[in-house]
């Protein structure tokens, strides 16, 4: 990732928003895996802080009560609230196929859609990845639709359009980048994220993923904003639960064919 002596002139905002805006989605994509040890420290780390308040001073003033929401979430992601954030994150999470609040894209919109709604968005989600040079981890364990997946890919386009941008490449990669994110945001994360953010904010029992919760909305909502997209109802419900989707999902191949939760294992 170029340093910022390397932008040329006039692009520096471009670099600077753009790698604010991907720091911001890797947190919350690295906040939403899985909650393990081995993470924790990542998420707590001062550097971590650092880099998350210096995205934020970026961003602000517009969208404005981004900097509120990240002192409340990071006031609260220290070592000793571990135990409490894992207990919380497995009960809404964890016990179920899907609970009362679903990590994943398809589970959320209307009850009437047709049939196969949740296939076509899982083959959307598929050309956005392959689109950008995305690969499979070979041990991709979530589906694609997960909410930690859209993060990450949404932080990977953040980062090309800032490289982009510091390189002085051409204005139409540049528009290619931020065309990718407002389509992704207007077909998939914006649409849904809002509502499973209220969702989420109303069920924790834990002042953390409360806090994490109200942060995600506060800042996808931004994003939408950014890019003029319309946000999400806050009030989109949740499908039914459709076995023969569910299987038919399963067997269409998507999930052995698109790459894992973690940014980490794709390439551009």
């Amino acid at each position: 990732m170029p340093t910022q002596s390397e932008a040329l002139p006039g692009a520096q905002a471009d670099v600077d928003g753009g790698l604010a805006r991907a720091t911001l989605y890797q947190l919350l994509a690295r906040a939403f895996d899985n909650p393990a040890a081995g993470t924790w420290p990542w998420l707590t780390a001062a550097d971590t802080r650092a880099a998350v308040f210096d995205a934020v001073r970026v961003l602000e003033p517009r969208p404005a009560g981004l900097k509120a929401g990240a002192a409340a979430l990071l006031v609260r992601l220290h070592g000793t609230s571990f135990a409490s954030f894992q207990q919380d994150y497995t009960a809404a999470f964890g016990h179920a196929a899907r609970g009362n609040c679903p990590l994943n894209e398809i589970d959320y919109g209307e009850p009437d859609a047709d049939p196969l709604f949740q296939p076509h968005r899982l083959a959307d989600l598929a050309a956005f990845y392959r689109a950008f040079g995305l690969e499979v981890a070979d041990d991709a364990a979530e589906r694609p639709d997960h909410l930690g997946m859209e993060l990450e890919f949404m932080a990977v386009l953040a980062t090309k359009e800032a490289y982009a941008a510091a390189h002085g490449e051409t204005d139409e990669r540049c528009a290619l980048c931020r065309d990718a994110q407002r389509k992704f945001l207007r077909e998939h994360l914006g649409r849904w994220a809002p509502a499973f953010a209220r969702r989420l904010a109303r069920a924790a029992a834990d002042a953390t993923l409360a806090a994490l919760a109200d942060f995600t909305h506060a800042f996808v909502v931004a994003e939408c904003h950014r890019f003029g997209v319309p946000a999400g109802r806050e009030d989109l419900a949740l499908r039914p639960v459709d076995e023969a989707g569910e299987r038919l999902c399963a067997a269409c191949g998507l999930d052995s064919c698109l790459p894992g939760a973690n940014a980490a294992d794709a390439t551009a």
